[in-house]
């Protein structure tokens, strides 16, 4: 399918939802055909047309299933965009159901799926409607005539209902009017609209497009401020970049650098998340400058989290980032501050008795206090074991293996330190 025709699928099956994909993009030629990279249970192949003023989406996309013994698929979607089209070569049946949610009740699409042969299954699902009839509570995805913040909280793409299943993607994103767009990975003004394209896997697909901005812009990140109005003082938040942005690249060598980072901050009092170097910021005014560092580097750390955040292996994703953020602020403010930080996270765990942060026979998800608090406690016993400088190094080195399991950090740790150290880690992750 070219560009030039994309919508012509939602167009031959009659209008969805009232709403047909009525723009369409300077762009020709065929799309190549993606392949999987590591961990990339699924490709997500599609065309949107975006309405601001009304809040509607249109959204066409073809789904490229990865996972050869994968018999059938029950995704996610926003039950106001009406029934979706699901069909396809591929498709052997689709049967609906719900459940309920945080913000009301998901519909549910399972979908079975012929055998796999020699080539990749394909599932088409093609939807439109108000995305948002009611506004969310946090606020986070917005489809109006300021701004379009999208992420899986909405379930405005088709989600896999297992929570661990990695993407990539390739969309082309209709829009009219002025409008500047960050998202995950990139994304491209052209004619009509953006390009957005998300080559490593991630969990979902998360952009924001913004017609109100106030841009500061210097080498390694973009701020877009969008508070309505908004002539606040960003000179905090832009030291706070400076110094991540600096001391990770350091610290992470050859791993790094980071990509440039896109930052926008929002009139939201809560509701703040990062996807890799996007990083969507509450309203910071009045922010504390050490929690500020702590929170810019643990965001932009997350650029080396490979772990599924779905299971036991999160705590590496949130420990390790924790922890890098805690050594940016000693970096910074020095080490009295860098202590009184870690005697906070031991009042924060007080009397509570944790379960072990990993054992080979884990299969639990660990909870907030494992992987935000004992978690970044244990890397520091580490640290003070094997040493600033061998820490450090064990730190590159997990970044440039890009570890994903506890089992992986471990040899990098025993390749490093040897394996005492190992073994004396593993004894720490298991108390």
């Amino acid at each position: 399918m070219t560009r030039a025709n994309w919508m012509t699928g939602l167009v031959t099956a009659g209008m969805i939802g009232g709403l047909t994909l009525g723009l369409t993009l300077g762009l020709t030629g065929g799309l190549a055909q993606a392949q999987s990279p590591q961990g990339a249970a699924f490709h997500y192949d599609g065309r949107m047309e975006v309405r601001p003023q009304s809040g509607e989406i249109a959204v066409d996309w073809q789904i490229t299933a990865h996972e050869d013994d994968l018999d059938s698929v029950t995704f996610m979607l926003s039950p106001a965009v009406g029934v979706p089209v699901i069909d396809g070569a591929d498709v052997v049946s689709v049967e609906a159901s719900s459940l309920d949610g945080f913000s009301g009740p998901i519909a549910l699409y399972t979908v079975a799926l012929a055998p796999a042969g020699d080539t990749p299954r394909r599932i088409h699902v093609a939807y439109a409607g108000e995305l948002l009839p009611e506004p969310l509570q946090h606020e986070i995805n917005t489809v109006d005539p300021h701004k379009v913040e999208l992420t899986v909280d909405s379930f405005w793409m088709p989600f896999d209902q297992r929570f661990s299943s990695l993407v990539t993607a390739e969309i082309d994103i209709a829009i009219e009017g002025e409008w500047a767009g960050v998202a995950t990975q990139e994304i491209m003004p052209v004619e009509g609209g953006f390009h957005l394209v998300q080559s490593r896997p991630s969990l979902d697909i998360s952009f924001t497009l913004m017609a109100d901005y106030r841009l500061t812009e210097a080498d390694g990140y973009r701020i877009y401020d969008l508070r309505p109005g908004s002539e606040a003082d960003l000179t905090a938040l832009v030291g706070a970049l400076d110094h991540c942005t600096g001391y990770l690249n350091t610290l992470a060598a050859s791993a790094g650098p980071l990509p440039q980072a896109q930052i926008t901050v929002t009139r939201r009092d809560a509701g703040g998340y990062s996807r890799g170097t996007l990083i969507a910021l509450t309203d910071i005014a009045g922010s504390d400058p050490e929690n500020l560092i702590q929170f810019i580097c643990h965001e932009l750390s997350h650029y080396w989290s490979y772990g599924n955040a779905m299971t036991v292996e999160n705590w590496l994703n949130e420990s390790f980032a924790d922890y890098t953020a805690i050594l940016g602020m000693r970096d910074r403010y020095g080490e009295e501050v860098f202590q009184a930080r870690l005697q906070r996270y031991r009042d924060q765990i007080g009397e509570d008795v944790l379960p072990a942060i990993w054992t080979p026979g884990t299969t639990e998800r660990p909870p907030y206090l494992v992987a935000y608090r004992k978690g970044p406690l244990a890397l520091a016993r580490l640290e003070a074991h094997v040493g600033r400088d061998r820490f450090a190094d064990f730190i590159q080195a997990c970044m440039m293996a890009q570890v994903r399991t506890t089992p992986d950090m471990l040899a990098q740790l025993e390749s490093v330190a040897g394996a005492e150290a190992r073994h004396w880690f593993e004894a720490v992750l298991a108390e």
